[in-house]
């Protein structure tokens, strides 16, 4: 009865210590990263709601790089025909997730019915100044 009650003891010590080795495991925290560039940026959709109202869905398709989470930061605008037609809009979208932003165009910029032609452009809209080629 000694032996059994000695075994049961042990056994339970044993249960013990290893349940304690498990509280000792330190997980590292996730670094928060933020990168400035559109790359792996899509658009989901471009819908016209009502005239100069448009919600434009962007997705960032990148993965988080091992132990962090990384962040995408972009300026971005709407566009027809090549020209701005909208503010330009800054973003930050974590990896594989969405973000969806109501943006209004410009009034007399994008003739009715033609919305379905506005795009998105990444960046900043360059303006070539001919002055300086003289």
């Amino acid at each position: 009865m000694k032996k059994l009650f000695l075994f049961i003891c042990l056994i339970g010590l044993a249960i013990g210590v290893n349940a304690q080795a498990y509280k000792t495991i330190n997980i590292e925290p996730l670094e928060h990263n933020t990168i400035s560039s559109s790359t792996g940026i899509s658009v989901e959709s471009i819908t016209v709601e009502d005239g100069n109202q448009y919600t434009v869905t962007l997705l960032n398709t990148n993965r988080n790089s091992s132990g962090s989470r990384d962040t995408y930061s972009f300026t971005w605008y709407l566009s027809y025909k090549g020209k701005r037609v909208s503010d330009y809009f800054q973003e930050n979208i974590p990896c594989k997730k969405s973000s969806s932003r109501t943006v209004y165009v410009w009034p007399n910029t994008v003739p009715a019915g033609y919305g379905k032609y506005v795009t998105v452009q990444f960046g900043v809209q360059v303006i070539r100044d001919y002055r300086d080629d003289d």
